[in-house]
């Protein structure tokens, strides 16, 4: 899209502020090598006639730069950047007319081995067709002492075409100085000439000099030396400096020198307008209505060529209204005038004749914009080219008037009042002028306005740019896999991005990476169908399907699945500075609107009302979030709005807090979806409480009461859920497994022991079969099978879905209280709350049954145990902080749960009590244990167990 080059001094000066690209690898030929010098002139080496560069001495008009003033040590680099310039010299000598050269001098330090490379092989760019290269010295200062490399430089001419990939050449070589032996610490001085400046601009001089760069500076100087018949203006750009001007010799110099420039640090998503690296502008033009002459000189036609006008003739017949003439006549650019540049010489700016470039159908931005003119001006529209800059966009209307500020050209329309910027180099962009995507062009130069200057390209507000996602989840069925449809729809300008990529990276790659997004949030998501693309340039959208399902996703529990669900879609358009703290505006580029719909259509109908709405909302972005629930169907509804394309660094905080909001929002797509009727369950409910009438305790139902109705109730919806689901399915799987474990807690250890059994046989490794594993050793506890226990939990271990310490109480139940406390020990380590205060309880038991360690074992815990707490309470009485009578005290304090606790407290009395070696006092404890009834815990089934083997040991 390029066809305006950036300044000389700019360019010649490897780009001061911008980063030096890797060097082309050179060619095994090395240069010619040295031969007589001239008399009075330093001894060169002779350069062949074809070697594109010649040796030689300074101009006179070259001036040393001003010596630079004692002031200490040298500016440090800043941290990240590894390189140093003690000096920079740009020097400009504008002759009577036309004639133009640039004298650069550079010293450039590595301050690591890092820009070893950078430094020791500096590229110097010029164009052939019309400058010429001169080299005056290349050395090297090591230690204080300069080294002339000149000689054994190897200087390799090559023609790299920058742009080839976009199809554009531009004729520029670059002459690579690869310097041998450069070490960190050494300073590479190196100076040259570049005579000639390209005819195109007619002898008008502008330059752009930058002011400081991402490096520190020692010293900077900048002379530009002119007749005075040609009169110069200038400006300084993000800074306040005002250079010299003076006569010297019959010409007008401009100067600056500056001393320990300290570098200008660089922040991603800066926008293009923002000017980050001070510069100087100098320009022989005095107002832009010379710009626009100049312009007009470059794009004037003569007389319209027969087959142009019989084309535009063929397109208007074609299309009913003026607005359907101009589409078409920008399709017919588009699509069938293929891009190409040949950027050579004054074809940089001028474009092809109209006629050539329809007969080629061929040409570059200018030739496409001057074609498409042409076809609309034979229609009798008016149609006029405008220069535009991609890399400085809005920002050059803070420019003096110049030609160099411009890097493409767009077409100007006005129909009917409205002015349209039409870019005939695009691609694949709705076909008519009201759909079609319209880019933010930030400002014009309209050529054929005189004086107008740059002009802002405001967006036509009926343009599109909006990205809708939708997400369809079909939960209805238990017997099948849960099925996913997702859909990305672009609109305007966000449609011909994607369009653009589809035909690019192709259909198979793109829904690869957007279907791999949705795989890496949802383990187990596979593809059920080919993807498929819906595009439309009539209406200008672009759509692609992906299809997919799930063997069960969320988290199964009591009948229901809790869910969450993938809403990383938006995070684009909720965008955030990497830098914690910036000195420069941020760039937002996210597309003017985006919505996502997350729709979940479940088994039941929901009774739960909808949240209120969210909303958040700035000058910057208005985000809303709302749910709305309809039966069975759930819709979650998203939408972002961009109002603005910057933020301001006083704004940025408040920014981030809205837009940290905003994600957290995107975070919160959870439900609990229920997948069966409650109500269908009456019948056995009635069934479940005439089997819990022996756990009443009094007229009010104690917490053991709840506990086992509880366990009564997921049994009795597990059971249910088995038999609507496929019964190979992994939701079948998760359902048998928390049955599994409601049988354990209600003392059926058989029927636990049948359903882990089957769970296993359905779940994969890991979380989904933690629980059926922890199932089927409990159960296989209850049954006395200690050995095929410990296997079992075992095995969970190693799954790393471990969950309390079961492993290292069936360790203690075996009698192997050595790996009981290696065991116990590990899981404490890794538990908290009152989950550790029960592994610390097994971890006393084990160490006390080996010599009475069981204080010591838990004696750091002691004094953080919380005695309000009912599992610290129980280490205390251990420790022996707490007496007998006080911890069943605790017990019995809240009625609800005496029976639970007294349970727990016979337990570990009769626990210790064993494990000093009284197993006859332990045995009323025991039966006291199995008196309470609480039958969910597990010390009732482990005090039967005591109770059985009697006195033995």
């Amino acid at each position: 899209m390029t066809w305006w080059r950036i300044g000389p001094a700019l360019m010649l000066a490897a780009g001061l502020a911008m980063a030096q690209a890797p060097a082309p690898k050179p060619s095994a030929k090395p240069a010619a090598r040295p031969a007589a010098a001239k008399a009075g002139l330093p001894a060169y080496p002779a350069v062949p006639a074809d070697a594109g560069y010649r040796f030689g001495v300074p101009a006179a008009w070259v001036k040393p730069a001003p010596a630079a003033e004692p002031q200490g040590a040298p500016t440090p680099a800043p941290a990240g950047r590894a390189r140093r310039d003690p000096l920079v010299d740009v020097q400009v000598q504008l002759g009577p007319k036309s004639a133009t050269a640039t004298y650069v001098h550079l010293q450039r330090i590595a301050l690591d081995s890092s820009v070893l490379r950078e430094v020791g092989e500096p590229q110097i760019r010029f164009n052939p067709a019309y400058q010429k290269l001169v080299i005056h010295q290349v050395g090297l200062v090591r230690e204080g002492r300069r080294e002339d490399r000149l000689r054994d430089a190897r200087i390799e001419m090559m023609r790299r075409e920058q742009q080839l990939e976009r199809q554009m050449i531009d004729g520029v070589r670059t002459a690579l100085v690869v310097i041998s032996d450069v070490r960190v610490g050494d300073i590479v001085d190196l100076a040259y000439t570049v005579e000639g400046e390209n005819p195109i601009f007619e002898g008008r001089y502008s330059d752009l000099f930058q002011l400081a760069s991402d490096a520190p500076v020692d010293r900077l100087h900048i002379r530009v030396e002119s007749p005075v018949d040609r009169p110069l203006q200038v400006r300084t750009l993000a800074s306040d400096l005002v250079p010299e001007q003076f006569e010297e010799g019959g010409k007008r110099v401009i100067r600056v020198l500056r001393e320990r420039l300290a570098a200008v640090p660089d922040e991603a998503a800066t926008p293009p307008w923002f000017k980050v690296y001070p510069a100087l502008q100098v320009t022989e033009y005095a107002s832009w209505a010379e710009v626009d002459q100049w312009a007009q000189r470059l794009f004037a036609t003569d007389n319209l060529a027969p087959a142009v006008a019989n084309k535009a003739a063929e397109l208007k017949a074609a299309a009913a209204t003026p607005e359907q003439q101009v589409a078409l006549a920008l399709r017919f650019v588009q699509d069938e005038v293929r891009y190409f540049s040949a950027s050579l010489g004054e074809s940089s700016h001028r474009p092809k004749p109209a006629a050539r470039t329809l007969a080629e159908r061929l040409g570059d931005c200018k030739d496409k914009t001057l074609l498409l003119n042409s076809l609309l001006q034979a229609m009798g529209l008016d149609a006029r080219p405008a220069l535009v800059s991609i890399v400085r966009n809005r920002g050059v209307m803070n420019y003096l008037p110049s030609h160099d500020q411009f890097d493409h050209v767009i077409s100007r329309v006005v129909l009917d009042g409205r002015t349209f910027y039409l870019d005939s180099t695009l691609n694949g962009q709705g076909l008519s002028l009201r759909g079609r995507g319209y880019y933010a062009y930030g400002a014009a130069l309209p050529v054929g306005l005189g004086d107008a200057g740059p002009q802002p390209v405001v967006v036509p507000e009926f343009a599109r740019d909006a990205l809708a996602f939708q997400q369809d989840w079909d939960f209805s069925r238990l017997d099948r896999p849960v099925r996913l449809d997702t859909r990305l729809k672009a609109t305007g300008l966000a449609a011909e991005w994607w369009r653009a990529q589809h035909a690019a990276l192709g259909l198979e790659r793109l829904a690869e990476a957007l279907g791999g997004a949705y795989v890496r949030q949802l383990p187990g998501l596979t593809g059920t169908a080919a993807p498929e693309v819906v595009d439309s340039r009539e209406t200008n959208e672009w759509e692609l399907k992906l299809h997919f399902e799930h063997p069960g996703p969320g988290r199964y529990l009591r009948g229901s699945l809790d869910l969450e669900f993938p809403s990383a879609e938006l995070v684009d358009s909720l965008p955030l500075p990497q830098e914690a703290r910036r000195r420069y505006p941020y760039h937002l580029q996210a597309p003017r609107s985006a919505e996502l719909r997350v729709k979940v259509t479940g088994p039941q109908p929901l009774k739960t009302a909808a949240p209120p709405p969210q909303q958040i909302a700035d000058r910057h972005l208005a985000f809303n979030s709302r749910v709305e629930v309809d039966g069975a169907v759930v819709q979650f509804i998203t939408s972002v709005e961009r109002r603005a394309d910057e933020v301001l660094p006083g704004d940025l905080d408040a920014y981030r807090d809205r837009v940290g909001r905003a994600r957290a929002t995107l975070g919160s797509y959870r439900m609990r979806m229920p997948l069966l009727d409650f109500k269908a369950a009456d019948p056995g409910y009635a069934e479940i409480d005439r089997r819990l009438l022996k756990f009443r305790s009094g007229a009010r139902p104690d917490a053991l009461w709840q506990l086992m109705q509880l366990n009564e109730f997921v049994r009795l919806m597990d059971t249910r859920v088995i038999a609507a689901a496929d019964g190979q399915g992994r939701l079948a799987g998760r359902a048998l497994a928390e049955r599994a474990l409601a049988n354990n807690q209600l003392g059926q250890f058989e029927d636990a022991l049948a359903d882990a059994d089957r769970a296993l046989a359905l779940l994969p490794e890991g979380d989904d079969a933690g629980a059926a594993l922890e199932a089927r050793g409990v159960a296989l506890v209850g049954l006395g099978r200690l050995e095929d226990a410990v296997a079992v939990f075992q095995r969970q271990a190693e799954q790393g879905s471990t969950r309390g310490s079961w492993l290292g109480l069936t360790h203690y139940l075996l009698g192997n209280f050595e790996r009981a406390e290696v065991v116990l020990r590990d899981s404490a380590a890794n538990a908290s709350g009152e989950a550790r205060h029960f592994t610390l309880l097994w971890l006393y038991l084990a160490a006390e049954r080996q010599g009475g360690r069981g204080k010591a074992a838990i004696a750091g815990d002691l004094d953080a145990a919380d005695a309000s707490q009912w599992g610290g309470a129980l280490l205390r009485y251990l420790g022996g902080s707490l007496d007998r009578d006080g911890l069943l005290k605790l017990a019995r304090e809240k009625p609800e749960t005496e029976r639970l606790r007294l349970a727990e407290a016979y337990y570990f009395i009769g626990q210790q009590l064993v494990a000093q070696g009284r197993r006859a006092d332990a045995l009323p404890w025991f039966e006291r244990t199995v008196a309470t009834q609480a039958v969910p815990y597990r010390e009732f089934t482990l005090a039967q167990r005591e109770l059985k083997r009697g006195g033995a040991p």
